[in-house]
């Protein structure tokens, strides 16, 4: 049987590099100098790494923290889902996007923790051909990892009076 998905280049995660799914977590206010995060000077690139996640087409992950968005901007959320498109290039009925953020509290951490324990299965991405959708399973096992440390690091961050948040751009 011929393979018709392509394969996921993990070397390809320049931010806006190419279309998809970019997924951040950092500090709530933070600005990410992105040209330093991505430098090549491993100095300036791992102090501006500190405390900054990044996924590329987790779409998992995008489903869990949508839906968490989605409860936290609950009326935001009833009129885009309303909306009718006025072109056919208008997306925003799929959610958050761009400067959407996801506050991640105590109980989203809960929540993700058993998200992750349970690979993602009750977050299953029916749709987002952009988000990586076609290799979903792949990205629960390649983050698996990073998933648990960012957790982690949440859970200190909370501790410590911070606000950690998740926030998209597809």
């Amino acid at each position: 049987m011929l393979d018709i998905c392509p394969i996921y280049d993990k070397s390809k995660t320049t931010r806006s590099e190419n279309m998809g799914l970019d997924q951040y977590a950092h500090l709530r206010n933070r600005k990410i100098d992105w040209k330093k995060y991505y430098s090549d000077d491993k100095e300036e690139s791992q102090m501006e790494q500190q405390d900054v996640f990044v996924w590329r087409k987790h779409a998992r992950l995008q489903t869990f923290m949508n839906n968490v968005w989605q409860e936290q901007n609950e009326r935001e959320a009833k009129k885009r889902n309303s909306k009718v498109p006025e072109h056919p290039m208008d997306m925003s009925c799929l959610g958050m996007n761009g400067n959407d953020e996801v506050y991640i509290t105590r109980e989203v951490v809960k929540d993700l923790k058993q998200a992750i324990e349970d690979r993602y299965w009750n977050h299953f991405c029916t749709d987002g051909f952009f988000w990586g959708q076609q290799f979903q399973e792949e990205a629960v096992k390649e983050y698996k990892e990073q998933d648990k440390k960012f957790v982690k690091w949440c859970e200190e961050q909370i501790e410590n009076k911070k606000v950690p948040i998740y926030t998209c751009s597809w």
